[in-house]
């Protein structure tokens, strides 16, 4: 049961007190069940017994006020008291169902925003240390199975339980020693069949938790790289590999499914046999059978009620018990979020509105030193030098000596083990947001969405907050506005996934156009022309020397040719920094 309950800790206080008034709704939705299974006892008896209008006058003469005045007519009143009570607590339990579903579907979509929130707020090595595709499963199937698949089914297990008590009691009324048999009949077989396959199924549970994040994982590499795939004739490879994961994936599923079956097919032979042997046990003591009818009757409605019931209240926890691996490996994450909502920090985790860093004169470099968590040794060793605003800076060296770890520094995305960065006197660290509201970045792959070129320049820009002016103005200081003014849609023309309808250097110069829409006091390339051939590099080389003394380059370059112009270089090399002509 605490495994169960664990779900409603996620939840905030409001949050909380809205599931105590779902609670008390499935309180009434029982009593309603059992009123509903009761009614039809005393309709039974009346049927038996034609002169039952006779023996009681009182309710003889009100029903006459309504222009009943014999047995057949009493009981088509009754029926239709029946009908109307039966329309009302349906109508009930339907108007219940909707503001159970209404309620977790809205935490849903809540939760699985902020968990998405939340890993975009990330430091940049946690990107690093997690896998994409493990992520992407979290955030799509998260909230989901925490919702769709635990709250709702735990809300609705709390009905069940509440219905079968309420109809139990009922039962005593009717006959207590046949309702305490039921009741101790139907609570061992089901604590015998929720322990006999608890185990199982979260073995199970655990099994699909794991291929579902592999799943992702092989599609994510097997189409993220699809040229290289098909280059390489690899399609067979990841084929394989994903079916090897899915087949886990099903056969977890396949296992869970046929267990959580058996139940049903368990209580409804427990059931049918119980009933027949109280007949049996009924007209053993001595009673007539038609003693036994009204009686056998509301037993038989009871128990074919809560047949189902009990049915449900299995599948449900078992089901609850199946997805709760992800719900675990996530609880932290969900409790963070929970912790947030209720401190009403929520719009504050990605807030844009940040006060820049002001950068008037110098951005200084301070013996900085810096080691990833599990490296064994420092990238970065006592690095210092002082770039003024509006300066060319080139960092060159070779491969693995330390560059982008200083660029991604720069950048905030990195925490310095040693030493800082200061702008004006100031630590970037001290307020990474405003610092990083100086900047503009521009890599060797210029990551491209699926959208058109006014939205890959003006990227998350709402499309009424498009500044035109200033767009066409990037394109042509990038050099991409005749090409964009021949295109038949112009700045509306989609560029495809990753921008695969276009060249290597269109995509630099969208890449271009896109960091200075932004107008940065500090632009950073990183091999932003590396990948290109001479002819495209020389011609983007020159539209980043129009910038130069408009803002501060920083621009990592292998290609001499590249920083011919720079004001200096700093070269790295095993860690350290020194000047270099």
């Amino acid at each position: 049961m605490k495994s169960f309950l664990k779900i409603f800790t996620i939840l905030t206080a409001v949050q909380k007190r809205y599931c105590v008034f779902l609670a008390l709704c499935m309180l009434i939705g029982g009593a309603f069940e059992a009123v509903g299974i009761g009614a039809i006892l005393p309709l039974i008896s009346i049927m038996g017994q034609p002169d039952w209008l006779e023996r009681h006058v009182e309710i003889a003469q009100f029903v006459s006020n309504m222009g009943v005045t014999n047995h057949v007519q009493f009981i088509i009143l009754c029926s239709i008291g029946l009908i109307i009570l039966y329309l009302i607590k349906n109508a009930y339990l339907a108007w219940q169902l909707r503001i159970q579903i209404n309620f977790a579907m809205q935490k849903q979509i809540l939760y699985a925003s902020e968990l998405f929130k939340s890993y975009l707020a990330k430091t940049y090595i946690f990107h690093v240390n997690h896998n994409t595709a493990i992520l992407m499963r979290n955030v799509s199937s998260g909230a989901l199975i925490a919702f769709t698949n635990i709250l709702i089914p735990t809300l609705q297990l709390l009905t069940e339980v509440v219905t079968g008590f309420v109809i139990w009691v009922m039962l005593i009324a009717v006959d207590p020693f046949t309702a305490v048999v039921v009741a101790g009949l139907l609570a061992l077989v089901l604590y015998v069949l929720v322990k006999t396959f608890r185990r199982k199924i979260a073995e199970q549970g655990q099994i699909q938790n794991q291929y579902s994040g592999e799943m992702y994982r092989w599609v994510n590499q097997g189409l993220g790289a699809i040229k290289e795939t098909k280059v390489l004739r690899k399609e067979a490879y990841f084929s394989s590999e994903y079916e090897a994961a899915y087949k886990r994936y099903g056969d977890a599923n396949r296992v869970f499914n046929f267990l959580n079956q058996l139940p049903r097919l368990f209580i409804e032979a427990i059931v049918v046999v119980s009933l027949l042997f109280l007949i049996v046990f009924k007209l053993i003591q001595g009673y007539a059978p038609m003693e036994i009818v009204p009686l056998l009757g509301v037993l038989a409605l009871a128990a074919f009620r809560m047949m189902p019931c009990a049915n449900r209240i299995v599948n449900l926890s078992n089901g609850i018990k199946f997805q709760m691996p992800l719900f675990n490996e996530l609880y932290e994450e969900f409790c963070e979020i929970r912790d947030r909502l209720e401190a009403g920090k929520s719009q504050e985790l990605l807030s844009e509105s940040v006060e820049k860093l002001p950068f008037a004169k110098e951005l200084c470099v301070e013996h900085l030193a810096f080691q990833y968590p599990e490296g064994q040794h420092e990238v970065l060793q006592d690095v210092s030098f002082n770039v003024p605003k509006g300066s060319f800076v080139g960092v060159v060296g070779p491969s693995g000596a330390g560059k982008t770890t200083f660029v991604d520094i720069l950048l905030g995305l990195l925490t310095p083990t040693g030493g800082k960065i200061t702008v004006d006197g100031m630590d970037i660290q001290s307020n990474i947001r405003g610092w990083q509201a100086n900047l503009s970045y521009v890599p060797q792959s210029i990551y491209l969405i699926d959208g058109t070129i006014k939205e890959n320049v003006a990227l998350g820009v709402a499309p009424e907050a498009f500044d035109e002016e200033l767009l066409i103005r990037v394109l042509k200081m990038a050099e991409l506005y005749d090409f964009v003014q021949d295109l038949p849609k112009g700045v509306d023309t989609m560029v495809g996934e990753r921008g695969v309808k276009l060249s290597g250097g269109q995509r630099q110069r969208i890449g271009i156009a896109r960091a200075l829409y932004y107008k940065p006091e500090v632009l950073v390339l990183d091999e932003a022309t590396s990948a290109l051939d001479n002819e495209t590099e020389k011609s983007i080389t020159d539209t980043i020397l129009k910038l130069k003394g408009q803002i501060t380059i920083i621009a990592i370059a292998h290609r001499v040719s590249t920083l011919e112009a720079c004001d200096f270089k700093v070269k790295f090399d095993n860690g350290k920094a020194k000047f270099v002509n």
